[in-house]
């Protein structure tokens, strides 16, 4: 009987050692890392473009008839698209207290910019006067002369004058420089302070050893099935009672 049992127990191990086989894959292989923003779904980060130069036209449309005004050096736009040899882009956008700008910028005159501004436009204001001439000839207590503060965008060269482009009332146009004060306002020095870009830090090796809770839970079915094949092979074996000898139940019964 013994011997039967051994052979049995001979015959599982061949199954005992196939969902052995299947099972390591589980427990030592490293699990694939998520794509990076695979799951979190972020948001397209905006992209900004600097003006490094004098004379960068901000224009209606992607064509070098369309000036509407130039943009002031040090700052920013905001590229939305292209169109040929122009950057669609967006100025003064999401700024309080102005209208946003949409136009275009030829590529060549822009350098796009690998990080976020914290100013990337320049809000600015300038003070306009405007004055009635002397032959209007108005009685007195009429105003000849009054001056308003003005949301400045950028500069326009008309002929052999220069004007600036403001917004009025919610309605754009341009004022002469000669009715405006002096142009007074920072450059933009945000470029010389951004922080370099540290490198990527080295991808740290998977622990050696480590275990996942499904790899403990298949090593400990593993190691129960191994128990029980061992108990199966080397349990004790239980003795039969023998029967009474004939003599004894002869002497018994007389």
């Amino acid at each position: 009987m013994k011997k039967f049992h051994i052979f049995a127990a001979f015959a599982a191990l061949p199954a005992l050692c196939l969902v052995l086989l299947l099972a390591l894959p589980a427990l030592f292989w490293p699990a694939a890392a998520a794509e990076p923003g695979a799951e979190t779904g972020d948001a397209e980060t905006p992209a900004y473009a600097r003006v490094e130069q004098d004379g960068v036209y901000l224009y209606r449309s992607p064509s070098a008839e369309a000036g509407l005004f130039v943009l002031p050096r040090s700052y920013f736009v905001r590229l939305t698209g292209e169109a040929g040899d122009y950057y669609a882009v967006e100025y003064l956008s999401g700024t309080a207290g102005r209208t946003a700008v949409y136009g275009y910028c030829l590529r060549s005159d822009v350098v796009p910019v690998d990080y976020l501004p914290e100013t990337p436009y320049l809000c600015y204001a300038v003070d306009v006067t405007f004055r009635t001439g002397e032959a209007a000839g108005l009685p007195a207590g009429f105003f000849t002369e009054y001056t308003v503060s003005a949301p400045y965008y950028g500069s326009f060269r008309f002929g052999s004058s220069t004007y600036y482009y403001v917004e009025l009332n919610g309605a754009f146009g341009y004022v002469p420089a000669a009715a405006c004060g002096a142009l007074d306002y920072p450059l933009n020095t945000e470029h010389t302070e951004a922080p370099a870009e540290e490198p990527p830090p080295a991808e740290e090796p998977a622990a050696e050893g480590g275990l996942s809770a499904l790899a403990i839970a298949l090593l400990c079915v593993l190691g129960a099935a191994g128990l029980g094949l061992l108990y199966f092979l080397f349990r004790p074996q239980h003795k039969k009672r023998a029967a009474p000898r004939e003599e004894e139940a002869e002497e018994f019964y007389g």
